[in-house]
Formats: structure tokens, sequence, C-alpha cells
């Protein structure tokens, strides 16, 4: 009972995430923005920030899920057990490299964080019902006023690039209708290799995975690879080496699977996951230099 009972208090960490506020908004940054919303296929209201609007080109941004948002990570406002990093992330700052490039950003919350609305299944699901969220985006950058017809480039954090792995394969098209030229994915990630590298096992991620799959009917460790086939976008693949939580043969396997233009990119210095979140912002020159090429 107690296995049982470790297990559905790690499976609720994946499928509740709890909401955190913005302590600060971009104008504290310093930038030009306009508060948007959009609509899902399946009818969620997402919300975000549209920062530099007039850019010649925009880069959506879709963040790491799990008590993060569109502005980041707070490392007070995380459980005491659960607190895997010490510094502050700020995605408004990466935003920023990027507004000095001349492009617009559109920051938002993924269904079920920050103040986007709830999904019906009310919980997380690793990127597999949040590609509907990446679609949506795409969706409103290719049909807003100010930046429809431009060229649109992705950047995606963790379960954000899942979910993006998720929308190649629900729907191609969009992503050529609405001129996607690029993606810089950081670090994908399914669940069940993240236990596993966090020392979860055993009964207890039995435990977990059976509770997970009661509300999500897929299970910890559904496959992203198959999705990543569809991909039909160039795409600059990063990843710490010596990320303590990651299983380095899926990385490796998702390059080689991946079908398009593409490069690797191993950041060297990092020995935390979480630094790769903040690595744009001190060396933005890869990300940059990619879209520059693209966009």
């Amino acid at each position: 009972m107690l296995f049982k009972a470790i297990g559905k208090k790690i499976g609720d960490t994946f499928l509740y995430p709890a909401k955190q506020p913005f302590p600060k908004t971009p104008k504290e940054y310093g930038h030009a923005y306009r508060d948007v919303t959009f609509k899902t296929r399946d009818e969620v209201l997402l919300s975000g920030w549209l920062l530099n609007e007039g850019g010649h080109a925009t880069v959506i941004m879709t963040h790491f899920g799990y008590r993060a948002n569109r502005y980041g990570y707070q490392p007070k406002l995380q459980p005491l057990l659960t607190k895997p990093y010490k510094k502050e992330i700020e995605f408004v700052k990466v935003a920023g490299r990027l507004i000095e490039q001349g492009y617009t950003v559109l920051m938002y919350d993924l269904r079920n964080h920050g103040e986007s609305g709830q999904s019906k299944l009310a919980s997380g699901t690793g990127g597999y019902d949040e590609r509907f969220d990446v679609l949506a985006a795409i969706e409103f950058i290719g049909t807003n006023e100010s930046t429809k017809g431009k060229n649109i480039g992705l950047l995606s954090y963790c379960m954000g690039l899942n979910a993006t792995f998720y929308a190649f394969e629900e729907d191609q098209d969009v992503f050529t209708k609405h001129k996607v030229k690029g993606l810089v994915g950081m670090q994908p990630l399914g669940n069940g290799d993240f236990l596993k590298a966090y020392g979860i096992k055993g009964a207890i991620y039995k435990h977990a995975d059976t509770h997970y799959k009661e509300h999500t009917k897929i299970p910890l460790d559904y496959p992203i690879v198959p999705a990543v086939k569809h991909a039909n976008v160039p795409t600059l693949l990063c990843q710490g080496r010596k990320d303590p939580w990651t299983n380095l043969a899926f990385i490796n396997e998702v390059f080689e699977t991946l079908p398009v233009k593409k490069e690797m990119y191993w950041m060297e210095e990092p020995t935390h996951r979480f630094d790769g979140y903040n690595w744009f912002y001190d060396h933005p020159e890869k990300m940059t230099a990619w879209f520059r090429k693209l966009l």
C-alpha cells in the first residue's frame, strides 16, 4: 500500500502541475508586448504574450511543462522535495535575444499551465495532448494581422518539444501552410525516462505508471520517436551532454530519426538539465544563427 501511495503521488506531479504566477511581464524587461488568446482544436483557450509585434519573422516559444509557464520557473514556489534547480529561469531573457535579431516572439502557456485554460482531461500528458497547443500557436501567428504571411520559427523546450513532434504527426500541413521554416529543439524527454533517471523504478514506478494511465490512457513512456519521423522542418536539436536526467541513447535516436536537414548541438558545460533552459540567454549564437539562416 505504501508503494502504491508513493506511486500515486509521483503520478500526480505529472498529471496536475501546480499553476505558477508571473512575477514579471515583458514590460519589466523593456519589451513592448500585448496579451493574446487563441483557441485549440479541442476548445482550450490558451493565453500568451506577443512581443515586438511587427518583426520581420516570428519565433514561437513553447515552454517545458510541470511547474513552469511562459515566464519560466521559480524555485521558491516548488515543493521542498521537487526543487531540482536553484536558479530562476526567465524565458523573456531568451526572447530578448530574438528581439535583438528583429523577430516578433510569441510566448504562451501550455494547457493546464499559467493563465491558459484546462483541457477536458485536466491533466498533463507529456506533450501528447499538448500537440494541439503547438498547432494552435502556429495557426494564430499564421492568421494574426501583423504576423500572417511571414516566416515562422519554433523554439521548443523539453515537453514543449515532445508536443512539437506530436504536432508534426498530427498535422504536417499546418507547418507548411503557415511557413514554419526552422525548429530549435531543446532536450526532449519522456516522463518514463525522467523518472527512471531520478531513481524511480520497480513497484513504485509501476504504480505511478498505472495511476498515470488511468487518467491519460497512455503510459508514462508513451513513445516519441515514431512522431519524430513526421518532422518536416529543419531542426537544430540541443542537449546537455552531462544532463543526469536524460537518456542520451534516446537523444541520439531522435536525431538519427529526424528526416530533415538537421544539426546536433551538444552543450558540453552544463551539469544540470535546467542549465539548458537558460542557455540561450548567455549563449545565443547557435540559436540565432540557425534562425537567421532559415527565416
